[in-house]
């Protein structure tokens, strides 16, 4: 076999390096790039690591913002001045988008940094329309660069983020594809289900795309002794614990907390020796008072050896969306040796292997036990996800060799320095 040439400079464009799944996804794409031989450069508009190799945009609004929520700048109601602010310029850009006043080109993009690291390939790794540079930007490098834009989510085909909904569809999907047209776009799918949304889109036939599924770095995240970890956070080695996680999950709707809440509550009333870990999201936002001390919200940094101690002294991990275009942290859990119970949404199923246990009218679940790393359910059907969970309880002894099936998993099928070389190959094709 020829021995796969690395490219020197590749540039990665993103939201953020460490908030959010697609960020986080491209993150791990730019490290393990650069663990394999290659140069590798992440631009970001939010940097929340201390990665030399991750470069933060110039916002001289946000700094201000960030300056008045951390208390660089202190005076009276300097942080509530700063959330508000936040929350106004958050709902202003949204707005923007789904009145597609973006076409005006309102914002000002600069190349100099694009310019000033001459990259062989950029490749933009962004969800939901949060592009570091308007598409028009994309389409205008596109024609002195080598571009590949990651799909992580639909929001090429007009199909919204959350908080986004134009008031005129059509309008918005003919401006993207106006754009698109002229444009040198390769684009990139990460899950099956999105490259075949992609591939049976009819105006979308005629664009390249390829297909490299999303992986982590199984290394890093690993389990730790659960019992070590137990008696660090002070809870009980006899407490089953259940873990969730998602960016601002309570009042995320594609999450849908509220149908684990529900069903969670309804199985408190007769097992009390239960702790769900809600990672991600704040107790203040919590709106609720029933079992108050079987909760445990925490939102550690993404990435962190603490996120990992929480996935380690975890029993089973329960991901209750309405829709996920692959779900990381499903991996990330995985990685860790933990069952995971999740709806069959998006492309959740390429990585959960519902266990078979006989049960009549189940095509969710298919899988034998040799093979088996959880169970899927329906969307929001507390009914099935009680009985799931219930089950795992009744049979821990299943449940342990669905966790060790999970570790297996991620070793053959989501290994991103094994998945790197694609990449590369990918790259150098163009």
């Amino acid at each position: 076999m020829n021995k796969i040439k690395k490219l020197n400079r590749i540039l990665i464009l993103s939201d953020s390096d460490l908030y959010g799944g697609a960020s986080i996804a491209g993150y791990n794409l730019h490290q393990s790039l650069i663990r394999n031989g290659s140069q590798s450069l992440m631009i970001v508009n939010n940097k929340f690591s201390s990665d030399p190799t991750v470069i933060e945009k110039e916002n001289n609004t946000k700094k201000w913002i960030n300056n008045l929520i951390i208390g660089k700048w202190n005076f009276p109601f300097s942080y509530r001045i700063g959330i508000a602010t936040r929350r106004i310029k958050s709902d202003f850009n949204e707005w923007y988008k789904s009145s597609l006043i973006e076409k005006h080109n309102l914002k000002q993009s600069s190349f100099f940094p694009i310019l000033k690291f001459r990259p062989d390939i950029i490749h933009f790794n962004t969800g939901g329309g949060n592009n570091i540079l308007d598409i028009r930007d994309i389409k205008i490098l596109s024609k002195y660069y080598k571009i590949v834009f990651s799909l992580h989510d639909l929001w090429i085909l007009s199909q919204s983020p959350p908080k986004v909904s134009y008031n005129n569809k059509k309008n918005a999907i003919n401006y993207k594809y106006h754009q698109i047209s002229q444009s040198k776009i390769n684009f990139m799918a990460h899950s099956d289900w999105v490259y075949n949304n992609f591939s049976n889109t009819k105006r979308m036939k005629n664009f390249p795309i390829n297909l490299i599924k999303y992986a982590i770095d199984i290394n890093k995240f690993r389990a730790k002794d659960k019992t070590h970890i137990r008696q660090k956070l002070n809870i009980s080695k006899n407490v089953f614990i259940l873990m969730t996680t998602a960016v601002g999950i309570i009042s995320n709707p594609y999450k849908d907390f509220n149908t684990l809440y529900k069903t969670y509550i309804n199985i408190l009333n007769n097992n009390k020796n239960l702790l769900l870990i809600v990672i991600g999201d704040k107790k203040s936002n919590f709106n609720s008072n029933h079992y108050l001390d079987k909760f445990l919200f925490i939102n550690p940094e993404r990435q962190s050896e603490e996120l990992i101690e929480y996935y380690s002294c975890a029993d089973l991990y329960i991901q209750s969306s309405n829709i996920e275009t692959w779900g990381l942290a499903i991996s990330e859990a995985l990685s860790c040796g933990l069952p995971v119970i999740a709806s069959s949404v998006g492309a959740i199923p390429e990585q959960v292997k519902g266990f078979n246990r006989g049960e009549p009218n189940d095509p969710l679940n298919s899988y034998p036990i040799g093979e088996a790393n959880g169970l899927l359910f329906e969307k929001s059907n507390e009914k099935s996800l009680q009985e799931k969970i219930i089950w795992m309880l009744n049979n821990k002894r299943k449940m342990k060799l669905l966790g060790n099936n999970a570790r297996s998993f991620a070793e053959k099928k989501l290994n991103i320095d094994h998945r790197v070389h694609k990449y590369i190959k990918y790259y150098n094709s163009l």
